[in-house]
Protein backbone atom coordinates (compact mmCIF):
# COMPACT_ATOMS: atom_id res chain seq x y z
CA UNK A 1 0.00 0.00 0.00
CA UNK A 2 1.40 2.74 -1.14
CA UNK A 3 0.14 5.14 1.22
CA UNK A 4 2.36 6.36 4.41
CA UNK A 5 1.68 6.56 8.02
CA UNK A 6 2.17 10.06 8.61
CA UNK A 7 4.22 9.09 12.27
CA UNK A 8 6.33 6.21 10.87
CA UNK A 9 7.45 8.32 8.34
CA UNK A 10 7.45 11.90 9.12
CA UNK A 11 9.32 13.51 12.07
CA UNK A 12 7.68 16.57 14.41
CA UNK A 13 10.38 18.92 12.80
CA UNK A 14 10.20 17.82 9.24
CA UNK A 15 6.28 17.63 9.14
CA UNK A 16 6.20 21.37 10.95
CA UNK A 17 8.48 22.64 8.02
CA UNK A 18 6.02 21.33 5.35
CA UNK A 19 3.38 22.47 7.19
CA UNK A 20 4.41 26.18 7.15
CA UNK A 21 6.44 25.90 3.89
CA UNK A 22 3.17 24.60 1.82
CA UNK A 23 0.68 27.19 4.00
CA UNK A 24 -0.31 28.77 0.79
CA UNK A 25 -1.15 25.84 -0.45
CA UNK A 26 -3.11 24.38 2.06
CA UNK A 27 -4.85 28.03 1.96
CA UNK A 28 -6.11 26.88 -1.76
CA UNK A 29 -7.22 23.37 -1.07
CA UNK A 30 -9.19 24.18 1.83
CA UNK A 31 -11.04 27.09 0.23
CA UNK A 32 -11.45 24.44 -2.90
CA UNK A 33 -13.12 22.17 0.19
CA UNK A 34 -15.66 24.83 1.31
CA UNK A 35 -17.22 26.01 -2.10
CA UNK A 36 -17.11 22.15 -2.85
CA UNK A 37 -15.26 22.55 -5.56
CA UNK A 38 -13.34 19.72 -7.22
CA UNK A 39 -9.52 20.02 -7.50
CA UNK A 40 -7.22 17.73 -9.07
CA UNK A 41 -3.67 18.50 -8.72
CA UNK A 42 -0.38 17.50 -10.10
CA UNK A 43 2.68 17.25 -8.47
CA UNK A 44 5.82 17.32 -11.41
CA UNK A 45 9.23 18.29 -10.34
CA UNK A 46 13.25 16.83 -9.62
CA UNK A 47 14.00 13.48 -9.06
CA UNK A 48 14.04 13.08 -5.03
CA UNK A 49 11.97 16.24 -4.37
CA UNK A 50 9.62 15.14 -1.81
CA UNK A 51 6.96 14.56 -4.48
CA UNK A 52 5.26 11.24 -2.92
CA UNK A 53 5.96 12.90 0.56
CA UNK A 54 3.95 16.35 -0.06
CA UNK A 55 1.02 13.53 -1.68
CA UNK A 56 0.80 11.92 1.21
CA UNK A 57 0.99 14.65 3.39
CA UNK A 58 -2.10 16.70 1.26
CA UNK A 59 -4.21 12.47 1.41
CA UNK A 60 -3.48 12.61 5.03
CA UNK A 61 -4.30 16.37 5.86
CA UNK A 62 -7.33 16.03 3.31
CA UNK A 63 -8.85 12.98 2.66
CA UNK A 64 -7.60 12.94 -0.97
CA UNK A 65 -6.82 10.32 -3.92
CA UNK A 66 -3.57 10.11 -4.63
CA UNK A 67 -2.52 8.40 -8.00
CA UNK A 68 1.50 7.70 -8.71
CA UNK A 69 3.08 7.90 -12.41
CA UNK A 70 5.35 5.11 -10.93
CA UNK A 71 1.97 2.84 -11.51
CA UNK A 72 1.69 3.72 -14.86
CA UNK A 73 5.04 2.75 -16.81
CA UNK A 74 5.07 0.61 -19.31
CA UNK A 75 6.12 -2.97 -19.41
CA UNK A 76 9.93 -3.89 -21.21
CA UNK A 77 7.47 -5.66 -23.32
CA UNK A 78 5.59 -2.92 -24.68
CA UNK A 79 6.70 -0.60 -27.59
CA UNK A 80 7.72 2.94 -26.28
CA UNK A 81 5.27 5.62 -25.98
CA UNK A 82 5.30 7.83 -29.35
CA UNK A 83 4.75 11.31 -26.33
CA UNK A 84 7.78 13.23 -26.77
CA UNK A 85 9.88 12.97 -23.46
CA UNK A 86 7.64 10.49 -21.92
CA UNK A 87 8.12 7.05 -23.65
CA UNK A 88 8.00 5.30 -20.06
CA UNK A 89 4.62 6.17 -19.45
CA UNK A 90 1.36 4.56 -20.69
CA UNK A 91 -0.67 7.37 -21.35
CA UNK A 92 -3.79 5.22 -22.78
CA UNK A 93 -3.85 3.14 -19.93
CA UNK A 94 -3.40 6.33 -17.54
CA UNK A 95 -6.18 7.71 -19.46
CA UNK A 96 -8.99 5.20 -19.85
CA UNK A 97 -8.36 4.34 -15.73
CA UNK A 98 -7.82 7.60 -14.08
CA UNK A 99 -8.32 10.63 -16.45
CA UNK A 100 -11.41 10.10 -17.79
CA UNK A 101 -13.28 8.73 -14.60
CA UNK A 102 -11.52 11.97 -12.31
CA UNK A 103 -13.31 14.14 -15.39
CA UNK A 104 -16.33 11.99 -15.32
CA UNK A 105 -16.29 12.09 -11.28
CA UNK A 106 -16.54 8.33 -10.98
CA UNK A 107 -14.88 6.02 -9.32
CA UNK A 108 -11.88 4.51 -10.31
CA UNK A 109 -10.53 1.13 -10.88
CA UNK A 110 -7.09 0.71 -11.87
CA UNK A 111 -4.23 -1.31 -11.67
CA UNK A 112 -0.74 -0.46 -10.96
CA UNK A 113 2.32 -2.12 -12.81
CA UNK A 114 5.17 -2.98 -10.24
CA UNK A 115 8.07 -2.58 -12.61
CA UNK A 116 10.66 -4.97 -10.68
CA UNK A 117 8.24 -7.73 -11.40
CA UNK A 118 7.10 -6.56 -14.55
CA UNK A 119 3.60 -7.58 -13.97
CA UNK A 120 0.56 -5.77 -12.62
CA UNK A 121 -0.96 -5.29 -8.95
CA UNK A 122 -4.47 -6.49 -8.10
CA UNK A 123 -7.16 -3.59 -8.87
CA UNK A 124 -7.17 -1.16 -6.37
CA UNK A 125 -10.65 0.54 -6.01
CA UNK A 126 -11.00 4.48 -5.16
CA UNK A 127 -14.22 6.09 -4.58
CA UNK A 128 -14.56 9.66 -6.20
CA UNK A 129 -13.29 11.95 -3.96
CA UNK A 130 -12.94 16.19 -3.87
CA UNK A 131 -9.40 16.18 -4.09
CA UNK A 132 -7.62 14.25 -5.95
CA UNK A 133 -3.54 14.05 -6.29
CA UNK A 134 -1.45 13.02 -9.37
CA UNK A 135 1.98 12.96 -8.18
CA UNK A 136 5.40 12.25 -10.57
CA UNK A 137 7.41 12.64 -13.24
CA UNK A 138 5.25 13.97 -16.47
CA UNK A 139 2.19 14.01 -14.50
CA UNK A 140 1.78 17.96 -16.13
CA UNK A 141 2.28 16.44 -19.37
CA UNK A 142 0.11 18.30 -22.40
CA UNK A 143 -1.55 14.69 -22.48
CA UNK A 144 -3.17 15.51 -19.15
CA UNK A 145 -3.05 18.82 -19.09
CA UNK A 146 -6.71 19.84 -19.78
CA UNK A 147 -7.83 18.19 -16.41
CA UNK A 148 -5.07 19.90 -13.87
CA UNK A 149 -6.72 22.34 -11.98
CA UNK A 150 -3.64 23.14 -10.20
CA UNK A 151 0.11 22.17 -10.93
CA UNK A 152 2.55 21.96 -8.36
CA UNK A 153 6.76 22.04 -9.38
CA UNK A 154 9.07 21.09 -6.42
CA UNK A 155 12.84 21.67 -7.17
CA UNK A 156 16.36 20.07 -6.66
CA UNK A 157 20.16 21.31 -6.63
CA UNK A 158 21.62 18.58 -8.90
CA UNK A 159 23.64 17.69 -5.73
CA UNK A 160 20.43 17.20 -3.17
CA UNK A 161 19.14 15.02 -5.97
CA UNK A 162 22.50 12.82 -5.99
CA UNK A 163 22.81 12.46 -2.17
CA UNK A 164 19.19 11.46 -1.72
CA UNK A 165 19.09 9.19 -4.61
CA UNK A 166 22.11 7.43 -2.96
CA UNK A 167 20.10 7.20 0.12
CA UNK A 168 16.72 6.16 -1.62
CA UNK A 169 18.10 3.78 -4.25
CA UNK A 170 21.66 3.04 -3.19
CA UNK A 171 25.26 3.81 -5.50
CA UNK A 172 24.12 0.74 -7.96
CA UNK A 173 21.10 2.80 -9.53
CA UNK A 174 23.17 6.47 -9.01
CA UNK A 175 24.61 5.53 -12.55
CA UNK A 176 21.46 5.09 -14.35
CA UNK A 177 19.81 8.25 -12.88
CA UNK A 178 22.56 10.33 -13.60
CA UNK A 179 23.09 9.18 -17.08
CA UNK A 180 19.17 8.66 -18.49
CA UNK A 181 16.60 9.92 -15.38
CA UNK A 182 17.64 13.27 -14.42
CA UNK A 183 18.67 14.45 -18.44
CA UNK A 184 15.33 12.84 -19.38
CA UNK A 185 13.38 14.91 -17.02
CA UNK A 186 15.22 17.96 -17.37
CA UNK A 187 14.77 18.14 -21.06
CA UNK A 188 10.85 17.24 -20.66
CA UNK A 189 10.79 20.34 -18.01
CA UNK A 190 12.42 22.58 -20.73
CA UNK A 191 10.79 21.43 -23.77
CA UNK A 192 7.14 21.88 -22.29
CA UNK A 193 8.12 24.92 -19.42
CA UNK A 194 6.62 22.75 -16.89
CA UNK A 195 8.43 24.96 -13.78
CA UNK A 196 7.32 28.02 -15.60
CA UNK A 197 3.36 26.67 -16.17
CA UNK A 198 3.12 25.70 -12.51
CA UNK A 199 0.98 27.80 -9.92
CA UNK A 200 3.27 26.88 -7.22
CA UNK A 201 6.92 26.39 -7.58
CA UNK A 202 8.45 25.28 -3.82
CA UNK A 203 12.39 24.73 -3.11
CA UNK A 204 12.67 20.85 -1.59
CA UNK A 205 12.69 20.73 1.79
CA UNK A 206 16.54 20.11 3.28
CA UNK A 207 16.62 17.09 5.43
Amino acid sequence: MRKKILDETMDKIKLNKMLKKYEQLWLEIENAISSQKALVIAIDGHSTSGKSTLADLICMLYDANVFHMDDFFRSQLQEKSSFIYASNIDFARLEAEIIMPLAKKQNIDYKAFDCKTQSFMPITQKPYKLINVIEGAYSQHPQIANIIDLRIFLKSTYLQQVRRVIKRNGYKDLIQFLKKWIPNERKYFKHFKIKQHAHYVFKSLHY
